[in-house]
């Protein structure tokens, strides 16, 4: 019993040395993600534009269909989810309120509704029931488009015909070696 005691103590207090030292406990790998650059841009939405995940702080784009991190974070506590990777992909709407697509690091179906503050309430439909958090907005690219959905008028040839292609790598700096 002694023993046991004294191991777990001895066992803490080197972790606690070597987390000091700045040295990793658990080894962090790349998420399995794809890049924004091999995943195709669809139709332009409303919501295309910068939007912060609520419960981590971190940033993330929506661009024509799909959504890549701005900013890097630990995801599951191993894998590391670099700029650029695509996290939520195959999003569309049929009424401009309501979205739906694939959350690839939480691997479920995403659901989520443009509340009339402009933010988005997410859920993501998981194999451990479902998660729930809000995409906070920075900025849309059409503001115009983008109040047409918030008041619920979008649709019906409401939608914007544009076919500029917004270049995201030229506006942003990314921050790959972040302080954890």
């Amino acid at each position: 019993m002694r023993s046991t005691i004294l191991i777990c103590l001895f066992s803490l207090s080197t972790a606690s040395v070597n987390a000091a030292q700045g040295i990793p406990q658990i080894p962090e790998i790349p998420a399995f993600l794809p890049m924004a650059h091999s995943v195709p841009a669809g139709e332009p939405s409303p919501i295309d534009g910068e939007w912060v995940i609520s419960s981590i702080s971190k940033r993330i784009r929506i661009q024509g269909g799909r959504a890549f991190a701005l900013d890097p974070w630990l995801h599951m506590f191993v894998l590391r989810v670099k700029p650029l990777m695509v996290v939520i992909n195959n999003i569309s709407t049929t009424d401009g309120q309501n979205y739906a697509g694939k959350d690839l690091p939480l691997m479920g179906a995403w659901n989520a509704t443009l509340d009339r503050d402009g933010n988005l309430s997410a859920s993501v439909q998981t194999a451990f029931g479902p998660i729930k958090y809000a995409l906070m907005l920075v900025r849309v690219d059409d503001r115009e488009l983008f109040e047409l959905a918030k008041s619920g008028q979008f649709g019906n040839g409401n939608a914007n015909s544009s076919e500029d292609e917004y270049s995201y790598e030229d506006e942003y700096e990314y921050d790959d070696e972040e302080e954890w």
